[in-house]
């Protein structure tokens, strides 16, 4: 499967788009739902995910690594809905609880579990913070990867992701 992945990787590299969308599809669910959580309204995270799969799609013959595709992935996502957040009329979250459960339709309600509380103990991080932990949770980073992406160190990644796990924690009690 691995294989299979890397050799679509390479070809959507030689701007094959079918095989673009292929390797997309691998991943889609995952990216709608941290651009979701990220910008707190369906509508954004559908225009953040766009807008980062045209960018990725214009730029994978730049990816160095087929293996990094997904991190790759994921950091162009991260800055797009960072950006998308710097609009203050943007921050007003509209994402229903109900919303967030249809797009974990992946993942058993024990490992997934959503709620008023919890999208607002995830709100009072900082957005690096909040990155981090949506890394974490939602894309199934390891710190390593997660420092990759956020260009910063894995044992700053470990830190960070401990005291915002914390801080979400000390909220939900």
């Amino acid at each position: 499967m691995k294989n299979d992945l890397t050799k679509l990787i390479r070809e959507a590299q030689t701007g094959n788009s079918k095989a673009f969308a292929t390797v997309y599809s691998f991943y889609a669910n995952d990216l709608y739902r941290f651009a979701l959580w990220y910008t707190g309204k369906s509508d954004d995270a559908e225009d953040c995910v766009q807008e980062a799969v045209l960018i990725a799609f214009k730029n994978i013959a730049k990816l160095r690594k087929p293996s990094s595709f997904k991190s790759w992935m994921f950091k162009i996502l991260s800055n797009v809905c960072k950006t998308k957040l710097l609009n203050p009329a943007d921050r007003l979250c509209t994402v229903s609880v109900d919303e967030i459960h249809e797009t974990a339709s992946d993942v058993s309600s024990d490992d997934f579990t959503v709620s008023a509380e919890l999208k607002a103990a995830l709100d009072s991080l900082s957005p690096e913070e909040k990155q981090i932990v949506l890394l974490s949770v939602i894309g199934r980073y390891k710190s390593s990867e997660i420092a990759e992406i956020m260009e910063m160190k894995s044992g700053s990644v470990r830190s960070k992701l401990s005291r915002s796990l914390e801080k979400m924690r000390e909220q939900l009690q």
